[in-house]
């Protein structure tokens, strides 16, 4: 999955969950699982030419920051300091692995990558091997309808809430007017 459907779904996802938490740090939360894992895996992939298996423990882009272990750490943290931006900040990494365990049930390709880390280490101290024997074959798999799909739907997610945003003033009135006129 990417970008438009983890904001636009997960930020709906969070709705009355996210009630005084910046959005900012729940859109970082979101992304904190990419923002690790991405670079841990293709910072080695463009120096060394390797791919997927012959990395060995980091042999995808579904490694650490994609575990129920660190989402665990970040909420024990939040807890603890009473904190709103590590809460907003959990509450964004939850829907960002909930997206990809969900998505994963359409993939022939890799079916239980999201749950092999989501679960780390339970299945073994492996992590999921990316499917794509090259970065062509793996760039071709973002245009997979189930991706495409998503990100449709992420993308009017963010754009009407983007419109309810910009007309919230009208809104407002035509909501006050509606209940004058019915009291």
């Amino acid at each position: 999955m990417l970008a438009l459907a983890h904001i636009g779904i997960g930020t709906k996802l969070l709705g009355p969950f996210s009630k005084g938490l910046s959005k900012s740090w729940i859109i970082f939360g979101i992304f904190l699982p990419d923002i690790i894992d991405k670079p841990l895996y293709y910072i080695p992939v463009f120096f060394t030419g390797k791919w997927g298996a012959e990395f060995g423990l980091i042999s995808g882009t579904r490694t650490f920051g994609h575990t129920g272990l660190l989402l665990l750490l970040i909420v024990f943290l939040a807890i603890l300091n009473k904190s709103k931006i590590l809460t907003a900040i959990a509450l964004g990494h939850m829907t960002h692995l909930a997206l990809d365990n969900w998505i994963d049930r359409f993939n022939d390709i890799s079916p239980v990558s999201a749950k092999f880390a989501l679960f780390f280490p339970a299945y073994g101290f492996q992590f999921p091997i990316i499917p794509h024997g090259d970065k062509w074959r793996y760039l071709a798999s973002y245009a997979d309808s189930y991706i495409l799909s998503c990100e449709a739907i992420g993308l009017l997610i963010i754009l009407w809430d983007y419109w309810k945003w910009r007309h919230r003033k009208e809104i407002f009135r035509l909501s006050q007017k509606k209940h004058s006129s019915a009291v």
